[in-house]
């Protein structure tokens, strides 16, 4: 029986060894390459939302703040105006006294109600009072019977419009005859100017003739101390913009309407707004993305060129402090939010490295002790398949109390008792063996004496033993 030909080893990238280890070097390598990512993204996130967070709390906190400032001011011009309207009921509560004079000197005869309201008529048009202001008095129809501006007097004014377009004759009109005395706030122009002003006027109906009298003072001085105060505003708030703290190289500023800056930090140069075809595009979407009320905050990434030359994207949020019409605006370069991402992305990439070598490592030595009692049983089937099988080979791997072990006591004790039934087969066969040769021989014997050639060479061989005993001289 021809001996069987050896199997042929495994080579080592073949082996399981090294697929174990090539294994566990992917799903290190999947496990490694899933947690950057997720890591990666989950720090971008979380600094997007703190971010956010931070900018949404300081636009909260500066609207605030405008809006404590706004009140304050109009608290002020506010106060002003009061002040100012109880000045105009102290100026003309006299002249109602005068007139109830002269029509009382009527009444008693020293004269005629004619020559009274005559003489009320020429005391109202010379009456001057602060920054040479008036008083001016007009009939039911509003037609002006006492007007220091010659232009006027005589006139039924009725249509009369302010530089707005307010039929400001009918709104006195209806103060002074519904309520009997009131304010109304309008624009006009100062004698020898172009330029209208807001001013407010006090009217009052003097019931005994039926006249409406009134007068009114500019109060753009009030405006300008509000404006005044409100520029002092914006300029702490220039100073505390350039204090706040919510990202680096992040900054707070306010746009108008119009898209020009109103406050931004000190220090900071906001010129490219204006002067940059992306800078004004920027401002342009600014506006477009601002929310019509206050409350709501939106946010945009535009690619502008806020700081140096270099254009990049930068992350914008907006709200509105529509009181003032301001738009507020926080800006932050996108690459700073993405900065702690990429730094943790290396780190992980780091930790990830070195967790896979020691993972690698690791992984050949557990598939080495793995791997050798399995091979050691491999050896042990290719030599029981040669025919030189040693149980004794498997006894460091049977001493293993995993599965591992078992597999290779139980190998042991298979090729133990294959080896012994082939030792007996062998003897049986060796036994067989002579038995048959025997028995063989017997039949060539059997098969020669009776063949016709051995029985030819019989009778001849007894043919020659008679003819012997025939010539022998005892027989003569």
């Amino acid at each position: 029986m021809p001996a069987e030909s050896p199997a042929p080893s495994t080579s080592r990238r073949t082996g399981l060894g090294y697929r174990i280890a090539v294994l566990i070097a992917v799903l290190l390598a999947a496990s490694a390459i899933v947690t950057t990512l997720f890591s990666v993204r989950a720090v971008q996130s979380a600094m997007y939302a703190q971010t956010t967070e931070s900018v949404e709390n300081i636009h909260v906190a500066v609207g605030e703040l405008i809006s404590v400032e706004y009140d304050n001011v109009t608290a002020f011009r506010e106060a002003s105006l009061e002040r100012r309207k109880k000045e105009l009921e102290s100026i003309a509560a006299p002249i109602s006294t005068s007139l109830d004079a002269l029509r009382a000197e009527a009444a008693v005869g020293q004269t005629t109600e004619a020559e009274a309201q005559a003489t009320a008529l020429e005391m109202l048009k010379t009456i001057r009072y602060g920054n040479k202001d008036y008083f001016f008095t007009y009939d039911r129809d509003m037609t002006a019977i006492s007007h220091p501006d010659a232009k006027f007097q005589g006139r039924n004014l009725i249509d009369l419009q302010d530089a707005d377009g307010k039929y400001v004759l009918r709104e006195i009109r209806d103060v002074a005859l519904s309520q009997g005395k009131g304010f109304v706030d309008y624009r006009w122009v100062r004698l020898n100017e172009d330029q209208p002003s807001p001013k407010i006027g006090y009217v009052f109906h003097y019931e005994p003739w039926d006249w409406i009298i009134g007068t009114g003072v500019y109060v753009d001085d009030i405006d300008a101390e509000a404006q005044k105060q409100l520029a002092a505003e914006q300029a702490k708030l220039s100073s505390t913009f350039d204090d706040v703290q919510f990202s680096q190289d992040g900054f707070f500023f306010i746009l108008d309407q119009t898209g020009s800056v109103v406050v931004s930090p000190q220090g900071r140069d906001l010129s490219p707004l204006a002067n940059t075809p992306s800078g004004q595009q920027y401002v342009d979407a600014i506006i477009a993305a601002a929310p019509t009320t206050d409350g709501p905050i939106t946010t945009l990434d535009s690619d502008v060129a806020l700081q140096g030359d270099q254009s990049e994207v930068w992350s914008t949020t907006i709200s509105t402090f529509t009181p003032l019409g301001w738009i507020l605006v926080s800006a932050v370069p996108e690459a700073v939010l993405e900065a702690p991402g990429r730094t943790l992305a290396w780190q992980q990439a780091g930790l990830s490295l070195i967790v896979l070598l020691i993972g690698l490592v690791s992984g050949l030595l557990l598939s080495r002790r793995i791997i050798r009692p399995v091979e050691a049983v491999t050896r042990a089937a290719r030599d029981l398949s040669e025919d030189r099988f040693d149980p004794a080979s498997l006894d460091a791997a049977a001493q293993r109390s995993d599965e591992v072990g078992e597999l290779a006591r139980t190998f042991q004790r298979m090729g133990t008792e294959i080896v012994e039934r082939e030792r007996r087969l062998r003897e049986q066969v060796a036994r067989l063996t002579v038995q048959i040769d025997r028995t063989k021989v017997e039949e060539a014997v059997s098969d020669i004496a009776e063949s016709e050639y051995f029985l030819r060479i019989k009778e001849r061989a007894e043919e020659l033993r008679w003819n012997r005993r025939e010539d022998s001289p005892t027989d003569e």
